[in-house]
C-alpha cells in the first residue's frame, strides 16, 4: 500500500513538472496583446481583419424576395354601417361560398340573391370542427384549411366556417 501511494505521488509530481515546462515554453514575442476596456466588453480583436475584396460573378447584386403565393390580410377600419360594395371571393373558395349561401338561404327562407358576402378569409382550422365544436362531438385533430365567411341577410350577419370543399358550419358564438 505504501509503495502504491509513493508511485502515485511520484506520477503526480512528474505530471505537474511537465505541465509547468510546457506552459513556460511560450515565446513572449507571440503573446496576445492586451485588450482595451472597450474591446474586452465587446469581445473584439485588437488587430484589424482584412475583408475579402468583392468579386464579380455576373449575378445581380440586389437580393430580390420571392413573392408569396398567399395574399397578406391587411386590416382595414370597419365602417359604422355595413358596406354594400361587392366583396370578391378568394380564388378557389367558390364551392365553400356557394355551400354557405345555400345553407343560409335554406335556414332563412330567402332567395340566394338577397344574401350578400360581407367578408371572406382563408383560415387553417385546428381540427375538423372548423372552429365551432359542438358539445359531445369528437373531431379529427388535423389542420383543416378552409374559409371564414361572413354573409348578410336582411341586415343581420351570419358567420360560416368552411373547409375547402362544401362542408359548412353556421358558427353562432
Amino acid at each position: 500500500m505504501l509503495l502504491v501511494s509513493k508511485v502515485f505521488f511520484a506520477a503526480l509530481v512528474v505530471g505537474v513538472v511537465l505541465g509547468m515546462v510546457a506552459c513556460s515554453s511560450v515565446n513572449p514575442s507571440q503573446d496576445i496583446p492586451p485588450m482595451t476596456p472597450g474591446e474586452a466588453d465587446l469581445g473584439q480583436e485588437t488587430s484589424p481583419v482584412a475583408q475579402p475584396a468583392p468579386t464579380s460573378t455576373g449575378l445581380p447584386t440586389e437580393i430580390v424576395e420571392p413573392l408569396s403565393p398567399v395574399s397578406p390580410i391587411i386590416p382595414e377600419a370597419a365602417p359604422a354601417m355595413p358596406s354594400k360594395q361587392a366583396v370578391q371571393p378568394i380564388p378557389g373558395s367558390e364551392a365553400a361560398l356557394a355551400a354557405a349561401i345555400a345553407d343560409l338561404a335554406k335556414q332563412t327562407g330567402l332567395p340566394a340573391d338577397q344574401i350578400t358576402l360581407v367578408s371572406i378569409e382563408a383560415r387553417d382550422w385546428s381540427d375538423t370542427s372548423l372552429g365551432c365544436p359542438q358539445e359531445g362531438m369528437m373531431y379529427a385533430q388535423v389542420i383543416t384549411p378552409g374559409y371564414l365567411i361572413v354573409l348578410e341577410a336582411q341586415g343581420r350577419q351570419y358567420e360560416y366556417h368552411t373547409d375547402q370543399a362544401a362542408n359548412v358550419v353556421l358558427c353562432q358564438k
